[in-house]
């Protein structure tokens, strides 16, 4: 008979501090998909700092890449799972498959180009997003497949036109740290 190790991860419930935390998707920064493309310390203000730029060519392989940054909004919906029969009756679920939607409001001359570049495609990306202050994506950033899916120009007047993201990965959520990008 096989012994099953159980875990107990420490939890938290204080009746005086609530800990909740609002917000949405206020920023989406990514990268090149490699491994020397990771960073070394999320936490660390300097190495974003020399990493973070809209503008810089991309490297060679081998040689971190430029970090790009959109400031957007966007939700982080609950994941898309299948339970799953399994032996002696037991159930399993699948990995978690998440989907997200951002929306880009800075439509201007030069994202507008980057949709025109990148609509329809769908890249392999490394991808990092700030949620009320906090940096989610750890070292190594979320492995998501990133595809600009095109602007929405709406009707109205007084409406915003938006460039729409979908961001496409499965895994779980890593826990978030305080933000010291500087953007």
């Amino acid at each position: 008979m096989a012994i099953c190790t159980t875990t107990l991860p420490t939890a938290n419930a204080d009746q005086c501090t609530f800990n909740l935390k609002y917000g949405r998707i206020d920023a989406i920064l990514y990268t090149r998909n490699e491994a020397t493309d990771a960073l070394s310390d999320a936490s660390s203000a300097v190495e974003w700092g020399t990493r973070i730029s809209n503008t810089t060519a991309l490297t060679a392989s081998g040689v971190a890449a430029p970090i790009r940054y959109l400031y957007c909004t966007g939700d982080w919906p609950l994941p898309e799972r299948t339970k799953v029969e399994v032996s002696n009756g037991r159930s399993a679920y699948t990995t978690p498959k998440h989907t997200l939607t951002l929306s880009v409001d800075d439509v201007g001359a030069t994202n507008s180009a980057l949709l025109a570049a990148e609509q329809g495609t769908t890249k392999r990306r490394k991808v990092w997003l700030i949620i009320d202050g906090e940096l989610h994506g750890g070292d190594d950033g979320y492995e998501m497949d990133m595809t600009f899916m095109g602007k929405i120009i709406p009707g109205a007047r007084t409406e915003k036109q938006t460039i729409q993201i979908q961001l496409e990965y499965e895994g779980v959520q890593s826990a978030p740290i305080a933000s010291v990008v500087p953007i």
